[in-house]
């Protein structure tokens, strides 16, 4: 049978080989509609030639550009705002101290001025396409009258305050109306701004009547941003509120009502925050900014003294209750915000505790409760057990520095039983959270349990020694014996810690078990090495000897119980395999 090799080409075929990138394509016809294109020989399209370099627009160009999008008219409109406002102050003040007109022609043609502005503003606005200008004279008109109002309580005294505070407010009431109706934030800002900065003005300073009156008209913003990601207006409110508060704090010698306008600026902020923030795309700024509305409650209370505790564990409050009653409303990020703002009102009330030896102690008491309250506090749990960590670690730290380091080195009393009373309490609180706060971590991440579990005990054996020798102070007047037995007991306490670490270590294996006999050892060696370098010098008598024993008494044990282990493990290596 004959077969076609498969390397020669069929009969009546042209044996002569083709080059697939030399031979010529074939023809190619246009498309209709579309260019042609002629490809070359080796079967790709030139590139195409670049085409011209679009020119840069002039700055003629721009200017025009900007004048048809309505920018300039905004830029011109806001200037005009600014010089129109400051025109009616310059009327209501300046022509006061010069003597010109008459009270009442001055308050009278500063309200006609403003109420014909914003009037024509409302009329001009009716269409759509000309609110642009329009924003501008009713926000003119409306922040001139809001002025006039105030000059005639701080300046003529022709309105008490609360009276001036309610015209004041149905006066913004009126405005906001307007941006409400127009969806205008910049309605909102052209008021808002102008009497952040020339409000102060017309009071001739900072005082209470400027901050309620502020406060009103924070409080009175709020309903307008309900449903609206209007971000600006809110963080300029805010700040309408937060300044002259923290510059009443520095001014003025009235504590009290102090803090009350400074925790109802809290109030406001906290409280439209939860409103605002489910419409805000950037919830995140909303949160941080409520949380800075608390500055000026950290300084004004400082006057009251404890009483200053009382009123920032209400703000702590405020902020728990936002974190905590929005879980199905806001988001965690958000809500961390709150929840760290109210630890730092909690931080910050522990320094007007009645007793300062006990500030520790308080610290701690809140890294314990907030260690509890981890396994209940949802997608919050891993902030909350750190916010624990935080202020248990503050409290051991500041316990070290009050009196519990002095204790350990120096054999005389610190200032009588009250500080090693209030060491003995700070310890026992610090041994409590240190225990919580290790549990909840363990019970977050067992995977590393034994790693924490070590770290909370060598914490926790700091806090024993602290409380040994706080104790022995307390049961011993002599202040020598007091020092001496106290050293035995904690040397005796390393010692037993050691040992109960040592033993612990005997059930694990691998990583856990190098881990925990690594800590062990360690603590066994530093009990070790204070029996003979400072216990040796520092105690006598029966402290020296009880200490020795008992030491190595537990050297002793553990010999036995490793030499058993090892014994053990030898022979079941040797015996035979059946």
């Amino acid at each position: 049978m004959n077969e076609t090799p498969h390397n020669q080409p069929p009969a009546g075929s042209d044996p002569t080989p083709v080059n697939r990138l030399t031979a010529p394509l074939p023809p190619t016809y246009p498309i209709s509609g579309q260019p042609f294109v002629q490809y070359q020989s080796n079967g790709y399209a030139p590139f195409p030639a670049p085409g011209p370099r679009a020119s840069s627009p002039t700055f003629s160009q721009r200017v025009a550009k900007a004048a048809e999008s309505g920018l300039i008219g905004k830029i011109l409109a806001g200037v005009g705002v600014a010089i129109t406002l400051s025109g009616i102050v310059m009327l209501l003040v300046l022509a006061a101290q010069a003597g010109l007109l008459r009270p009442e022609i001055r308050v009278a043609g500063g309200a006609v001025l403003t109420g014909l502005l914003a009037g024509l503003g409302v009329w001009i606005g009716r269409t759509p396409a000309r609110r642009a200008g329009a924003v501008a004279l009713v926000a003119t008109g409306i922040a001139g009258l809001l002025f006039d109002v105030m000059a005639m309580s701080t300046i003529y005294h022709w309105l008490p305050d609360v009276a001036a505070l309610a015209v004041a407010g149905v006066v913004a009431g009126v405005g906001l109306g307007i941006a409400h109706r127009w969806h205008s934030q910049a309605l909102t800002l052209m008021v808002s701004i102008p009497m952040l900065v020339l409000a102060p003005v017309v009071t001739d300073g900072v005082d209470a009547i400027l901050v309620g009156f502020m406060l009103v008209y924070a409080a009175a913003t709020v309903w307008i941003q309900v449903g609206r990601d209007w971000p600006a207006v809110f963080i300029v409110n805010t700040a309408a509120v937060m300044v002259p508060t923290l510059v009443l704090t520095q001014t003025s010698d009235q504590s009290w009502p102090t803090a009350c306008l400074a925790f109802a600026g809290v109030v406001i902020a906290v409280g439209a925050s939860i409103l605002l923030i489910r419409s805000a795309k950037n919830p995140e700024i909303v949160a941080v900014t409520s949380a800075l509305a608390a500055a000026p409650l950290m300084f004004a209370v400082y006057p009251l003294g404890t009483a200053a505790t009382a009123v920032l564990a209400a703000g702590a409050a405020l902020y728990l209750a936002a974190a905590f009653s929005t879980t199905r409303l806001v988001g965690r990020e958000t809500r961390i915000v709150w929840l760290v703002a109210a630890n730092l009102h909690l931080l910050v009330a522990t320094g007007y505790v009645l007793d300062a030896d006990y500030r520790p102690s308080v610290l701690m008491i809140v890294g314990l409760l907030l260690a509890v309250a981890a396994p209940f506090a949802g997608d919050l749990a891993l902030t909350v057990r750190i916010l624990g960590t935080v202020f248990t670690g503050l409290g051991i730290l500041v316990l070290t520095g009050d009196g519990a380091l002095r204790q350990l080195v120096a054999a005389d009393p610190l200032t009588g039983d009250g500080t090693h009373a209030s060491l003995l309490v700070g310890g026992l609180m610090g041994l409590a959270a240190t225990a919580l706060i290790t549990w909840s971590w363990v019970d977050a991440y067992p995977e590393a349990a034994h790693r924490v579990t070590v770290t909370g005990a060598m914490i926790g054996l700091w806090m024993a020694t602290t409380v040994t020798l706080s104790a022995a102070h307390l049961l011993s007047t002599d202040a020598d014996a007091a020092f001496r037995g106290g050293h035995a007991a904690a040397t005796i306490t390393w010692g037993t810690a050691a040992a109960a670490g040592l033993l612990w270590a005997r059930r694990l294996h691998g990583t856990d078990r190098a881990v925990v006999l690594t800590a062990g050892l360690a603590v066994m060696a530093a009990a070790i090495a204070k029996l003979f370098v400072f216990d040796l010098a520092a105690l006598d008598g029966v402290f020296r000897v009880i200490a020795f024993i008992v030491v190595g008494l537990i050297l002793l044990a553990l010999g036995v119980s490793y030499a058993q282990k090892l014994s053990g493990s030898e022979t079941s290596d040797a015996a035979p395999v059946a």
